[in-house]
Formats: C-alpha cells, structure tokens, sequence
C-alpha cells in the first residue's frame, strides 16, 4: 500500500488501530484486501507512526497518526520530500 493509500484510510484513531492489527496479522490483511505487507509501526504517545521501508524500490515513508486536542476532525500535513524520506502526518481531533 503506498503512503497516499494508507493516509487516505486513516480516518481517526479506530482506523490507525484497524491497520495496527492487520500488520500484525497477514490474514486480516487479505480479508481487507490491503498489503501492508512493508509496512511496520510504532506506538507514540497519542497515536501511531507507520513506517514504509522497501529493499529494492520505493524509498521509505513514514505516516504519523495522532490525536490533536482542539483540531478539525482531519488535518493533513505533508513535509516535501527530505533526503528521499516522505512523512505524512494526520492530526485527529478531539
């Protein structure tokens, strides 16, 4: 799944944990017809972060999802690209 795809899936935390147990569970990804299957995560305080990390073609990708107090529902936040990293940040609100 590429970064776009995976941001646009992300509508608020319930779905940042739904992606959470289908990295963890490739089954659960084939139910769902993702393939996360470069995809890993860490646990952040108030969110997620997603982290892309392919061999041999794309260059990696980081997507932070996290809960922000006094936020529109969604906000998108893309940084460029530095030094062939893309980070997107979703900020859910409160």
């Amino acid at each position: 799944m590429s970064p776009e795809n995976l941001t646009r899936l992300l509508t608020g935390l319930g779905t940042a944990a739904d992606v959470v147990e289908a990295i963890d569970n490739p089954h659960l990804q084939q139910q769902r017809g993702w393939d996360l299957s470069c995809w890993r995560y860490d646990l952040v305080p108030w969110g997620v972060r997603f982290r892309r990390r392919e061999l041999h073609s794309s260059p990696e990708a980081e997507v932070l999802a996290v809960l922000a107090f006094d936020s529109p529902p969604a906000i998108v936040l893309g940084d460029g690209v530095p030094q062939g990293r893309q980070k997107t940040v979703v900020l859910f609100g409160h």
